[in-house]
């Protein structure tokens, strides 16, 4: 499926937390030649919202936060509505607050501008108006978790970053880490792969260089392998970091997604009509899928550093791999 020449993807298969499956093709680094290997990390994109409701959920099973907590109450300087929304609402995308990204793209901000998280929310606090009725409709608005990032900074007294790795990457011994400049152009780390873009899946022109400079957390900014995604998605199962009330946490009051699938989306996570768990993510030339086996035991995870309209490489490695691995009554509705 992966050209070895061409920016490419990496993945792994794991059953019951333990890797039984891993590979990877293609050029992490095309400029310097290097290639892909399962220990690459990539920037997992949207991904990394599974992390950051579980820090939130941590915090409310902590006594620290209360999910119905108004939002105004942890991040100061929003508008009306911050008393209005609460902390299950960004965690479940029924705020009603409108994506940051697109009020960028029309001031013609692009990726490779430098952007820090203190412009996003002062952008995010700049939207006089959101949902009249906040928690009636699911809207997937990645401000909901730039805010929580906010939230778990002003909790715990420490950045997402670090109450991640010490709650969640240390205890489950993950090499995961948040790193908001991890998607950078400018970062030339040996281990990590640089994003790649296309204007078509069919264009004859080489791959061009990709990446952000873009440096808020919460919604993204996760630097992973699939090998330890699919250790994560055991945590689904074992409920290893938070116990059996964070997992009823992440899939209560999931909201119902109006596309006529019957999926609908938990704290962070998609609950698939059929039982599967996952998360797609989609970031200046990285993209991922993330899923979680209807019984829970089965986690496959693709990352890959190219990114391209048409291009169906992620889903074509997800879907063989869970037929191999995890098939499940209905596979074309991921």
């Amino acid at each position: 499926m992966i050209p070895a020449q061409e920016p490419g993807c990496s993945a792994a298969v794991g059953v019951d937390g333990e890797v039984v499956w891993a590979g990877a093709r293609g050029m992490a680094d095309v400029a310097e030649g290097r290639t892909l290997g399962v220990s690459t990390t990539f920037d997992i994109a949207s991904v990394s919202k599974t992390f950051t409701a579980t820090a939130v959920l941590l915090l409310a099973h902590d006594g620290s936060v209360s999910l119905q907590d108004p939002v105004s109450r942890w991040v100061p300087g929003l508008p009306a509505w911050g008393d209005d929304v609460t902390l299950d609402h960004l965690l479940h995308h029924t705020s009603g607050i409108p994506e940051y990204v697109s009020k960028f793209d029309v001031a013609g901000r692009k990726y490779g501008d430098h952007i820090p998280q203190r412009e996003v929310l002062d952008a995010i606090a700049d939207m006089a108006s959101a949902s009249p009725s906040p928690g009636r409709y699911f809207e997937y608005s990645d401000s909901d978790y730039i805010l929580l990032a906010e939230v778990v900074r002003a909790a715990s007294g420490q950045p997402l970053a670090r109450f991640a790795a010490a709650r969640i990457f240390q205890p489950l011994g993950l090499g995961t880490s948040i790193d908001p400049l991890g998607a950078s152009p400018d970062d030339t780390s040996a281990s990590a792969a640089r994003g790649y873009l296309r204007d078509s899946a069919g264009d004859a022109e080489p791959w061009r260089a990709g990446g952000s400079r873009w440096e808020m957390v919460g919604a993204g900014a996760v630097q992973s392998t699939p090998s330890d995604l699919v250790r994560w998605g055991d945590n689904y199962r074992t409920g290893a970091v938070g116990g059996g009330e964070l997992l009823d946490a992440q899939l209560c009051g999931a909201a119902a997604v109006d596309d006529g699938t019957g999926d609908s989306y938990g704290a962070g996570i998609f609950v698939l009509a059929d039982g599967r768990l996952g998360h797609p993510g989609a970031w200046a030339g990285f993209t991922t899928l993330f899923e979680v086996s209807a019984d829970k035991h089965t986690t496959i995870a693709v990352a890959c550093n190219r990114d391209a309209p048409g291009d169906t490489a992620r889903e074509d490695l997800l879907e063989g791999l869970r037929q191999q691995w995890a098939p499940s009554p209905d596979s074309s509705s991921s």
